[in-house]
């Protein structure tokens, strides 16, 4: 069994964080600290996710794919039928990548104070960039393989995180009875 790397520094780099943090400031300002932490922890997770196992040392320079076409997904799921194994590998996967940054959205107005939903698109527009230009590095440099640079991904992921913030805003509106702007992480009560 292997293990990622990345998990093992992230959860550990984590874990010292909260306890120095703990010491520092005991229980005072826990509720925002505590969505910190769990930001923290979703950033370990979709990197885990996104690298899958990091070769060290470097495999010889890894074969890079790149997959350009809008909406080859589509193809992928019309291309078998709903009884073959590649048709439901292609929603599982398109579904993943949909629910992938969907959380990103969530904490955007919350810890970020992000407002715009134009703003917000671009950022996790951006965040969807830089997994998959990450992992085209990776891959070339052999220290993942199996990752591809796909645009679909870059859509599903930006269309996930983009519906998270749009229903967190939703659900902040009917929770607040009214429409205004979401309470920031530190306008919450000391």
């Amino acid at each position: 069994m292997s293990i990622n790397i990345i998990t093992v520094i992230g959860f550990i780099g984590l874990l010292l964080f909260i306890i120095y943090d703990l010491f520092r400031k005991k229980l005072k300002n826990l509720l925002k600290r505590t969505i910190l932490f769990s930001f923290i922890f979703y950033f370990i997770v979709v990197a885990t996710v996104t690298t899958g196992y990091i070769h060290i040392p470097p495999l010889e320079r890894g074969v890079v794919n790149i997959q350009l076409f809008p909406f080859y997904f589509i193809w992928d799921l019309s291309g078998y039928g709903p009884n073959s194994w590649f048709f439901w590998n292609a929603v599982k996967l398109s579904f993943f990548n949909l629910i992938m940054l969907f959380p990103l959205g969530v904490y955007l107005p919350f810890i970020f104070n992000i407002q715009s939903i134009k703003k917000a698109t671009l950022i996790v527009f951006f965040t969807s960039l830089l997994i998959e230009t990450c992992q085209l590095v990776l891959v070339y440099f052999g220290f993942l393989s199996g990752r591809t640079f796909n645009v679909d991904d870059l859509l599903l992921n930006t269309l996930g995180g983009t519906l998270g913030f749009i229903c967190f805003k939703k659900i902040a509106e009917l929770i607040l009875g009214k429409k205004s702007k979401t309470k920031h992480i530190s306008s919450f009560p000391q």
